[in-house]
C-alpha cells in the first residue's frame, strides 16, 4: 500500500516525508510563488480567537518571537487589528530565503519593529512566544524547543496546527501550490509537555478551513487545525 501511494502516506519522521516529497515539492517553504501568497495575509477566524487573548495582554509584551513567520505575514496582519505597543520588537525565525524576502519587504515599507532571523537563540528575553501555522513543520515540539530559552516566554500562542489523539507520525501537506511535509503530534502529549513546563492552558479553539487527509491511516485524518493559549503558572 506504500508503495502504491507514494509520497501520500504516513511515515515515521519528518526526515523521511520530507525526502519522499523533495522531487514533488515545487519548492516547498521557500517557493517564490509561496512567499508571495503570504505576503498579504488576511485575519482568519482562528486569529480572533488569537485576538480575544492578546488583546488584554499587550501593555507587558515587547518582545515577540515568530517561528516560521515568513515574511512578518503575522506581524503585518495583527498590527491592524491590535494596539501593539510602539517599542514592540518582533523576531520573525525563518529560512534564509525567506528572509531575505522579508528584509526587503520591511525595509520597503519603512517597518522599523520587524527583525528576521534564522538563530534560534534570539528567543532569549522573549513575552510572547507564536507559532502560527508553523509548529507541524518543525522535527521537536514547541516545548523541547523552548528549553533552549534562558527564561520561558510568559505567553505561548499556538494557532492552525494539525494535532493527533494517537502516535506521533508524519505527513506530505499538499497545498496545490506547494507540498510539504509535517509533523502530526499527539495533542494530549503535547499539552503535557508544555504542563511540565509550567504552563496552563487558557484556551483551545479549532480552525475548520484547514485538513489533513491521511490516506493510508483514515482514522488518523485531521478535520480541523488546533489553537492553543498557553500561560506560565
Amino acid at each position: 500500500m506504500g508503495l502504491l501511494l507514494g509520497y501520500r502516506r504516513s511515515f515515521q519522521t519528518l526526515r523521511e516525508a520530507e525526502r519522499a516529497v523533495k522531487p514533488y515539492g515545487k519548492g516547498g517553504h521557500e517557493s517564490s510563488e509561496n512567499v508571495d501568497l503570504h505576503i498579504s495575509f488576511p485575519a482568519r477566524l482562528s486569529d480572533y480567537a488569537a485576538f480575544y487573548y492578546l488583546r488584554d495582554r499587550l501593555p507587558g509584551i515587547q518582545k515577540v518571537f515568530d517561528l516560521g513567520g515568513n515574511v512578518g505575514i503575522l506581524y503585518y496582519c495583527y498590527k491592524d487589528y491590535l494596539p501593539l505597543r510602539g517599542d514592540v520588537s518582533w523576531t520573525v525565525y525563518d529560512l534564509p530565503e525567506t528572509i531575505s524576502r522579508g528584509r526587503a519587504l520591511a525595509s520597503s515599507r519603512n517597518v522599523k519593529n520587524l527583525q528576521f532571523t534564522d538563530d534560534f537563540r534570539q528567543i532569549d528575553g522573549t513575552d510572547l512566544f507564536i507559532a502560527s501555522g508553523s509548529l507541524h513543520y518543525f522535527d521537536k515540539p514547541v516545548p523541547e524547543l523552548l528549553t533552549q530559552a534562558a527564561r520561558l516566554p510568559e505567553y505561548v500562542l499556538i494557532n492552525r496546527t494539525p494535532l493527533t489523539e494517537g502516535q506521533d507520525f508524519a505527513v506530505v501537506q499538499d497545498g496545490g501550490h506547494i507540498r510539504v511535509a509535517c509533523m502530526l503530534y499527539n495533542r494530549s502529549k503535547l499539552i503535557a509537555d508544555f504542563q511540565r513546563l509550567g504552563y496552563q492552558v487558557l484556551g483551545e479553539w479549532q480552525s475548520a478551513d484547514f485538513r489533513v487527509p491521511v490516506l493510508d491511516r483514515p482514522s488518523s485524518s485531521v478535520g480541523a487545525f488546533t489553537g492553543l493559549w498557553l500561560e506560565l503558572r
